[in-house]
């Protein structure tokens, strides 16, 4: 039998055989696209709007140790964010022009959830935000307000009442939205 005779029976064995193997396997073979349920696994914020303010202790960036009740008794922004946060990057200096442009009528709080005294100061400084930033390294604030997601924004009247609260970037536009219903 010529040479290429015996080469074109070996190719159509070969083809036969992979064709029967698909064959026989695909019984086997699952051809379900298989899906996920993730509405209980996507980390959404619990709403404190109407709620008092959590009282936790927080430590400043100064290693000393406050407690949310003292931020207590001027209408306050208390902001929650972190440095590795694209939008947190974004409105961090909307923060700090809207402290400077109601100082004396709302303080503005930055309470970092993952950083570092050293990264949350010098990230606070590069953005401009000379409010007070305290650090909530053991978790318990975040705990007690169901917070799983950054940056949230915190309206919290004189008495200490969420007035409202923004989850995601502010804009300048919403930052004085926000201070306005706080401020009724």
């Amino acid at each position: 039998m010529p040479a290429r005779t015996r080469l074109v029976k070996q190719v159509a064995a070969i083809f036969i055989v992979f064709v029967l193997g698909i064959l026989l396997i695909q019984p086997f073979i699952s051809t379900e696209i298989e899906t996920y349920d993730l509405s209980n696994e996507i980390a959404t914020n619990t709403d404190n709007t109407g709620r008092q303010l959590a009282e936790v202790d927080l430590k400043s960036v100064a290693g000393e140790t406050i407690s949310t009740k003292s931020l207590l008794g001027t209408p306050t922004i208390i902001n929650i964010w972190y440095s590795t946060c694209e939008p947190c990057r974004r409105e961090l200096p909307v923060l700090a022009s809207g402290a400077r442009k109601y100082a004396g009528i709302v303080n503005f709080v930055g309470i970092n959830i993952k950083d570092s005294a050293k990264i949350a100061t010098e990230f606070a400084q590069k953005y401009g935000a000379d409010f007070a930033i305290y650090l909530d390294d053991n978790g318990r604030f975040i705990s007690k307000t169901g917070i799983s997601t950054a940056p949230v924004t915190l309206a919290i009247n004189a008495q200490g009442l969420v007035i409202s609260q923004t989850a995601g970037e502010l804009s300048a536009s919403k930052l004085d939205q926000v201070v306005t219903e706080l401020l009724k």
